[in-house]
């Protein structure tokens, strides 16, 4: 039993997820040159750099690690807003629905492991965050405030604003409301 235990004790310190642990420490070498662009980074943002690298660690776990694996690519801004701007109002909506009906689902899952309307939130979030749009996100109560500054046109407002709705009414949403601009996408939602 005693060897069980020692056996158990070890695999809990070797294991990437610490059990009751809030936070840890580690130790990293990292190259002169890039340390000095991360310590001008946290000084433009006027934070820490262990801020910065806990942004950058999260930002990669809840996101970067597996929008790959969830079929997510990266294109330049300008590319996506000339390929929509091609597209009918008609041809977004019926592109939108595609993607949130045969998509969102998949992808959500793979990303945050379930997939409901309060797990979809997140990640929107998370979303917004790594595509570098300036967002807000308030919370009253069990209703979700978004709103979300994209910058790439009319389009992209009402094709961003249709997945969402897709995928609200798909979660069993108690209710959301959606607006839009040319470049802004704000939407309240009760789950």
């Amino acid at each position: 039993m005693e060897i069980l235990e020692k056996h158990l004790r070890n695999t809990q310190q070797a294991s990437s997820k610490p059990i009751s642990a809030k936070s840890g420490s580690v130790t990293l070498r990292i190259g002169a040159d890039m340390l000095y662009d991360l310590r001008k980074e946290s000084e433009h943002k006027r934070i820490s750099l262990n801020t910065l690298a806990t942004q950058i660690f999260k930002a990669h776990a809840e996101y970067g690690s597996l929008s790959a694996k969830a079929g997510m690519v990266s294109f330049h801004k300008s590319l996506l807003i000339r390929i929509i701007d091609r597209l009918s109002e008609d041809e977004i909506h019926k592109l939108s629905e595609y993607i949130a009906k045969n998509e969102m689902k998949e992808t959500v899952l793979l990303m945050k492991k379930r997939y409901d309307s309060s797990t979809f939130i997140d990640f929107i979030e998370s979303w917004a965050r790594v595509s570098g749009f300036e967002y807000r996100h308030d919370i009253i109560d069990r209703t979700n405030s978004f709103v979300i500054q994209h910058d790439m046109g009319k389009r992209w407002s009402i094709y961003i604003a249709d997945i969402l709705k897709f995928v609200f009414s798909d979660t069993g949403a108690k209710w959301a409301d959606f607006e839009s601009t040319d470049n802004t996408v704000s939407f309240n939602v009760e789950i």
